[in-house]
């Protein structure tokens, strides 16, 4: 590929002096120009790959990136709630031992047929028409005295 109307420079800068090349036959131009049409076309697609190829490298880092943050955030999450199930079980576990606690302690109560016989007794005795010492002692105090007998007083 020659550049246009200009004669090609020397190593030293100054320009050759014209060589006198041999003209090409016109279907080897022609050839010539199909080749370079097609080399310009390869070099031209290689870029555009090379294009595509970075923007892909580039997009993938990105995704990278984001997948390494959304699994740090998935692996917090997944402790946070590790940490709340340890929580929950041992909630469990309290809630479950004082279960027990109280079922063995309701066992100690008495059962509704002990309640209904002790309200049996109760009705039968009716405890509220009992009557204190003292009271009685007052009672008979006023019985003897209503008789005319007179008690010796006690120190």
């Amino acid at each position: 590929m020659t550049n246009g109307n200009l004669p090609p420079l020397s190593p030293y800068g100054s320009p050759k002096p014209p060589m006198m090349q041999p003209r090409l036959s016109p279907e080897l131009e022609m050839l010539q120009k199909k080749l370079s049409d097609l080399v310009a076309d390869l070099s031209a697609r290689v870029r555009l790959t090379e294009e595509r190829v970075d923007n892909l490298r580039s997009h993938l880092e990105l995704v990278d990136s984001s997948l390494i943050e959304k699994h740090k955030t998935v692996i917090s999450e997944i402790r946070n709630i590790e940490d709340g199930q340890r929580a929950l079980r041992s909630d469990m576990d309290m809630l479950k031992d004082l279960a027990e606690r109280l079922a063995k302690r309701m066992e100690a109560f008495a059962s509704k047929e002990e309640v209904k016989v002790l309200e049996r007794y109760v009705e039968l005795w009716q405890p509220l028409n009992f009557v204190t010492r003292s009271e009685v002692a007052a009672l008979v105090k006023n019985v003897l005295k209503a008789h005319g007998i007179k008690i010796a007083e006690e120190a």
